[in-house]
């Protein structure tokens, strides 16, 4: 929804703050200081770029890190504010916020810092301040609703657990306390029905041996499970996990509590059988229901019940309890005989049972034999079904735009006539002038080339191979001189084949002169002197050496596949060795016109025609409106007026200054460029108006902006015998290194060595001197550097070696940092090619540049992406890259991020092509280098096997290098082809550097991508937000369940008189204000505890109601029937006996293991 406010407007509201850093310390809970200070918020930005200000006037104590805002209104705090979005956005939570003087924004620490200080002070504190910890944590949860929700969501119940695992009794009573708040809040409940150690912990608790740790325990078992059956099925699975590492039988605590028969406790038997029953009756198929009850028939429960009911005395709720647990398990075995279950059972009707259609039916353990019930020797694992109730969501229509007028209708312009000389300025007729002259020359041109275009076309297919072997052989020699001499041996017979004389004829300026020459040497008698001139033309072409020679060789006879590196290039075929950027009207193979003298301008022709490469056939203006069109077809609805391309709009908008793709512009051989392969993209020109509107006060700003880096032989010098001695510490002894690098041993040199090794080698003056001195004094011995330099004179072609050396580690690396570039480019254009997300980028973008600027263009130029991030609305000051990620979201929400399927671009923009360029006709050098650099090495002492081993490096190193350089060039013409096939100019491709526009599209990508992730942060803060509302500071006692027949009547006779009852109330208002309305359950006998709090008279409240309430279903329920036939409970079973069928079958299951 798009807030309607001035983009520069104020609003001032009571800012305030509150010592709240450490929840668990005695502070104050009311907002300081008392009288607050206003401040004047400006409503377009970011609350995040406000903070600080904020803070220094309060003074408060909260870092900017760890500061949040949130709203404290009526006495009561509500939401907390996005500190990403403006208050405009947010213009719901801080309604009527200034309508009381006690009304304020406060500075509070985040939620999450909280959190986490609660947690790190229980796990670091020990003793008395633990003790105050957890005392504290409750009403810390009962007066924050908020923090709740964040407690569950960020492990504080991992804390509380591993707290309560270590603690007494008392600490254990003290964190049951706070979790049985927690357990209050609709946020809580879900947070520990999603955590099973939690569930885990409290039922281990039964097992304590202080009563109140097992009755506060009970009472929260109670109360999750009657909250939602599934519940039922979390409680049996932490009840088998618990039993399982104890090694022993799934509700041995409860049986064992059940058991104590001297030391038992009524209102805890009362509890536990309270919970089993609850349990049971919450498992929706009978397989589950079979294997709980028949666990505890297997513990003695028929005992435990003929135990009780026997005895004199007995409580009456136990009794119900018991009662209802025999009835249930005769009702589910089918052996009630017609009798309805008693009204506090939740299930009337038999549970699901697969197979339910066989004669036979599984029963219950106790009814399945006559045996009496005895323990088994081993019990099978059952699996235990968790689930967790779903939590419903409700879409909300957030849809922003507004509806069509008259000119919006169904994606696609609506042609209107609009008035004479509306909106036409004189600039803007001048522009439709310059536009006209400049189609009526396209047509001149056309004119003009279209015989001399087909002509050319036909030449090139009529080629023969003698043609292209002279054509060859013109290209070579291409000087009117060369022609002139080439000429004389031309056929004169009037017999001549048309063919060649089409082909000499097409040359237009050169031949041509040639011929002249030609002539003019004949009639002066200069034919005479062809054989001196062509003496002068060899002496003055350079002589190739035997290397260049046998280059040319191994490129003509060049066979290997373009793979390098364990790169594919391949694909690569002899199509790539296509220059797109070369004249193509002379045909193939023709070289182009000389260069002009002097460095001049090369002269139009007279008859003005266009380059040969050009085909304008078709280009006109009717088509160029016609391409626009279809381009533009269901993507923009607007009115073209008096037929002018301009869109016609109410207000004036933010222009996109960008470069138009001009058909004229996009050579023949490419073909469809993508401007024709786009989609078509719909926008809302309503909202685009209204977002950015050209403001005058905007452009003074922005110009405003504008106006607004002991005795040796010493022969060296100090300096060098110092980095000698310096760089010998990095490299193996001098006896080592004379072997190492005869062998070339890589081991014992490595590639930094042999660098400062170069860097050393002596000079033949710095050997003379060295060994004059050692010869004028022998009983000294040398100094250290003068010896290694020694050492390193006596080795032959030492620099010949040492090179050849370095050219053999660096080349694997060089031949990799030259072929990865060309793979990511060539894999960055094969993915930008076919991206669908690039696609449905720039169709929208060039939707929205057509509305905002008025003028259907056929597409721009994509350097234009780098200026979108700068492009700002005019009212929430919003980049034209945050709406547009709105738009393509929500147009094609199957799109990506973009910059995550672009590596390979972005890559690519790291590396500089131009040095790539330069280190492979370097790697060539080196080469052809390398083979002189063998031959110095071959003249000494080389061991034949190294030998043959340099050989056959040099020789694969030679075929790597062609390849490279045959990848190399196919690549960039394929790039080259890729930036056609974009629409940029002819020109501006030759200039294109591939990291520069790689690098644009990469920088685009990642702008989009966090453009985009802030949008969704944005999207899923707000249905957060709404999913709160709908559970924040809710009770569970708000839930029907948990209402008697008393409050149900209560409530219902409220609504007939008129009166709002408790549940209508503000969810905001404080515990306290609510007590007398919640806590109104009747109760059979008052409870042993005297109650300190509120809270602890609603948690018995529920526990008695959910131990007393009537079931809510007055129709027998249906569980899911057995898979083993008629299943019945372990007691039937037992008493029952079994068939002999049966009996024979139970002994071949035995034999079995």
């Amino acid at each position: 929804m798009i807030v309607k406010m001035e983009p520069d407007e104020l609003i001032t509201l009571r800012v305030q703050y509150l010592l709240d850093s450490d929840p668990l310390s005695a502070s104050t809970a009311f907002p300081i200081p008392v009288r607050a200070p206003t401040y004047a918020f400006a409503t377009t930005m970011p609350l995040s770029t406000q903070l600080a200000t904020i803070l220094r006037l309060l003074n408060a104590p909260q870092s900017i890190d760890d500061a949040a805002i949130q709203v404290y209104k009526d006495g009561d705090f509500g939401a907390y504010l996005d500190l990403e979005s403006s208050l405009a956005e947010q213009s719901e939570e801080i309604e009527g916020l200034q309508a009381s003087r006690k009304n304020s924004l406060v500075i509070r620490t985040q939620l999450s810092v909280r959190v986490h200080a609660i947690i790190e002070k229980l796990l670091s504190s020990e003793g008395s301040d633990l003790r105050r910890a957890l005392f504290s944590l409750k009403q810390v949860f009962q007066e924050d609703k908020d923090l709740v929700h964040a407690f569950v969501a960020l492990g504080g119940l991992n804390c509380l657990v591993r707290v309560g695992n270590c603690a007494d009794q008392n600490y254990q009573n003290y964190i049951l306390r706070a979790l049985g708040q927690v357990m209050l809040y609709v946020d809580g409940m879900n947070g520990v029905m999603k955590h099973q150690p939690t569930m885990e912990w409290l039922y281990s608790l039964i097992a304590s041996n202080y009563r109140s740790v097992v009755k506060t325990a009970l009472k929260l078992l109670l109360v999750f499970v009657e909250y939602a059956e599934t519940n039922c099925y979390v409680l049996v699975s932490a009840i088998h996990a618990v039993d399982a590492a104890q090694g022993t039988l799934p509700w041995a605590n409860i049986m064992r509590l059940l058991k104590d028969y001297d030391n038992a406790d009524a209102e805890l038997v009362i509890y536990a059988t309270s919970l089993i029953n609850k349990t049971l009756a919450g498992l929706t198929d009978q397989d589950s229901f079979y294997d709980e009850s028949d666990l505890l028939e297997q513990q003695g429960m028929e005992t435990v019940i003929q135990r009780y009911m026997s005895k004199p005395g007995t409580d009456l709720d136990l009794l119900d309890q018991l009662q209802l647990y025999e009835a249930v398990l005769k009702f589910e075995d089918g052996e009630s005989d017609g009798q309805r279950l008693p009204q506090n059972s939740m299930r009337k009707t038999q549970r699901y049972r697969p197979g339910a259609g066989t004669t036979e039916r599984r029963k219950s353990r106790r009814h399945s034999t006559d045996n009496s019930p005895a323990p088994l020797t081993k019990v099978l694992p059952t699996q235990v079904l968790r689930m967790t109730p779903t939590q419903a969501t409700v879409d909300e229509d957030d849809s922003s735009g507004s509806t069509n007028s008259t000119e919006f209708s169904n994606g696609i312009f609506q042609e209107k006539k609009p008035r004479d000389g509306a909106g036409v300025t004189p600039g803007l007729r001048r522009r439709r002038e310059r536009a006209e002259r400049h189609k009526s020359f396209l047509k001149e041109q056309e004119e003009a080339a279209a015989n001399g275009i087909f002509a050319a076309r036909e030449l090139r297919e009529s080629y023969d191979l003698e043609d292209k072997e002279m054509l060859m052989q013109l290209k070579r020699d291409h000087t009117v001189k060369d022609l002139t001499q080439k000429l004389c041996n031309l056929p004169t017979s009037p017999t001549q084949e048309p063919g060649s004389r089409a082909i000499v004829g097409d040359m237009s300026g050169l031949i041509s002169k040639a011929k002249e020459g030609l002539a003019k040497s004949k009639s002066k008698g200069e034919i005479s002197r062809s054989s001196s001139v062509d003496q002068e033309l060899k002496k003055a072409e350079p002589k190739k050496s035997e290397n260049e020679l046998h280059w040319e060789e191994l490129v003509r006879n060049m066979t290997r596949p373009l793979n390098l590196c364990d790169l594919d290039f391949t694909d690569l075929h002899s199509d790539d060795e296509k220059d797109v950027l070369a004249p193509r009207g002379l045909g193939a193979g023709i070289p182009p016109p000389p260069p002009p003298l002097g460095g001049g301008m090369v002269m139009p022709p007279p008859c003005l025609m266009p380059p040969p490469m050009f085909s304008y056939a078709g280009y006109g203006a009717s088509s160029l409106t016609n391409s626009v069109n279809s381009s533009l077809n269901g993507s923009i609805n607007g009115e073209l007026a008096n037929g002018n391309n301009t869109i016609k709009k109410n207000k004036k908008t933010v222009k996109l200054f960008w470069k138009e793709v001009r058909e004229d512009m996009i050579p023949q051989v490419i073909g469809k460029t993508i401007w024709d392969e786009l989609p078509s993209a719909n926008v809302d020109t309503q909202k685009l108006e209204h977002l950015f509107e050209s403001r005058a006060k905007d452009l003074m700003t922005k110009k405003q902006q504008e106006l607004n880096k002991s005795k040796e032989i010493i022969v060296l010098d100090h300096k060098r015998s110092n980095a000698i001695n310096i760089a010998m510490t990095k490299l193996p002894p001098p006896r080592a290194i004379k072997a190492a690098i005869l062998k070339m041993d890589a081991t014992v040199v490595t590639r930094e060595g042999i660098d400062k090794l170069l860097n050393m080698l002596p000079t033949d003056e710095e050997r003379g001197k060295i060994q004059e001195a050692q010869l004028s004094n022998p009983e000294l011995p040398l100094g250290s550097a003068e010896q290694f330099l020694l050492t390193l004179a006596s080795i032959t072609e030492l620099g010949a070696r040492l090179k050849l050396w370095a050219f053999r580690l660096d080349f694997d690396n060089c031949e990799k940092e030259i072929a990865e570039p060309l793979m990511d480019l060539k894999q960055g254009i094969e993915i930008l090619r076919h991206n669908r997300t690039f696609r449905s980028i720039l169709a929208t973008l060039l939707s929205v540049g057509i509305f905002l600027n008025g003028a259907p263009v056929k597409g721009f130029q994509i350097e234009y992406l780098a200026k979108v991030p700068e492009v700002k609305d005019t009212v929430h000051k919003h980049s034209l890259l945050h709406h547009l990620c709105h738009m393509v979201m929500e147009s094609n929400s199957d799109t990506t991020d973009l910059y995550s399927e672009i590596g390979p671009i972005t890559r690519a923009s790291k590396a500089d092509f131009a040095d790539l360029a330069h280190n492979l006709t370097q790697l060539e050098s080196e080469c052809k280098a390398s083979w002189d650099r063998l031959k110095l090495i071959a003249k000494h002492d080389c061991a034949p096997p190294l030998k043959q081993k340099l050989v056959d490096f040099l020789a694969d190193c030679a075929e790597r290098i062609i390849s490279l350089q045959t990848v190399h060039r196919r690549v960039m013409n394929r790039y080259r082809k890729f930036l056609l096939w974009l629409g940029m100019p002819q020109h501006s491709v030759a200039e294109s550097r591939p990291n520069e526009f790689c690098r644009t599209l990469s920088e685009f990508a990642l702008e989009y991508r966090t453009t985009r992730e802030r949008v969704q942060q944005q999207l899923e803060k707000k249905a957060n937000h709404r999913e709160r509302n709908k559970t924040r500071g809710k009770l569970i006692i708000d839930m029907v369940k948990f209402k008697t027949k008393e409050d149900v009547a209560d409530a219902e006779l409220k609504q007939l008189l008129g009166t709002p009852s408790p549940d209508q109330t503000d969810g905001t208002l404080t515990w306290r204000r609510r007590r007398a309305e919640q806590l109104r359950s009747p109760i059979a006998r008052q409870s042993e505890e005297q109650f300190t709090d509120g809270d602890d008279e609603i948690l018995e409240s529920l526990v008695k109601t959910a131990t007393k309430a009537s079931g809510t279903r007055t129709t027998p329920r249906e569980r899911k029937r057995t898979r083993h036939a008629d299943r019945k409970s372990l007691r039937r079973t037992l008493k029952n006996g079994l068939t002999e069928e049966e009996k024979q079958h139970v002994a071949a299951l035995i034999q079995t293991y």
